[in-house]
């Protein structure tokens, strides 16, 4: 779906659909989410069935209103499932601030350092400019070529 890198460029996050949770259940709409978190020396990864497809459809709209300078319906982004979490933050002209908060089966098993702070929630803070929205949006749109709706 997408890769990026925090503000302070010390955290990576890459987040990829991998399937259908049950690819052979013509109803079934639920995704395999691949989280790929990197911090200095610490690597996490996990997998889990953590968005639907109807999902992805909002985060492709979140990120469209985003990246137009329009505020989305919600400022804070949630799911069926817990585990991921997005959050509008700032606006300039030149970038858009989110937050990406991570928890449950798809939280890293390290602590987060950002901003010179161990917060105690696993958000990670992204400037997003023009290039950045796009490689979002089209992974998004990938994603949901791979995983269209189809419950």
């Amino acid at each position: 779906m997408f890769k990026l890198s925090n503000v302070e460029n010390k955290v990576e996050l890459e987040l990829s659909v991998e399937g259908y949770q049950f690819p052979e259940s013509p109803k079934d709409d639920w995704c395999i989410i691949k989280v790929i978190v990197k911090q200095d020396e610490d690597t996490f990864e996990a997998e889990d069935p953590a968005l639907e497809t109807t999902e992805l459809l909002s985060i492709l709209e979140w990120f469209r209103c985003l990246s137009e300078r329009r505020l989305p319906r919600y400022a804070r982004l949630c799911f069926t499932e817990p585990c991921l979490e997005f959050e509008f933050l700032a606006c300039t002209d030149s970038s858009v601030r989110i937050s990406i908060h991570l928890s449950y089966e798809l939280k890293p098993n390290f602590d987060l350092k950002q901003f010179g702070q161990r917060p105690s929630e696993w958000g990670v803070v992204f400037e997003l400019d023009e290039s950045e929205f796009n490689k979002v949006i089209s992974g998004v749109e990938s994603a949901l070529v791979k995983c269209p709706v189809r419950g």
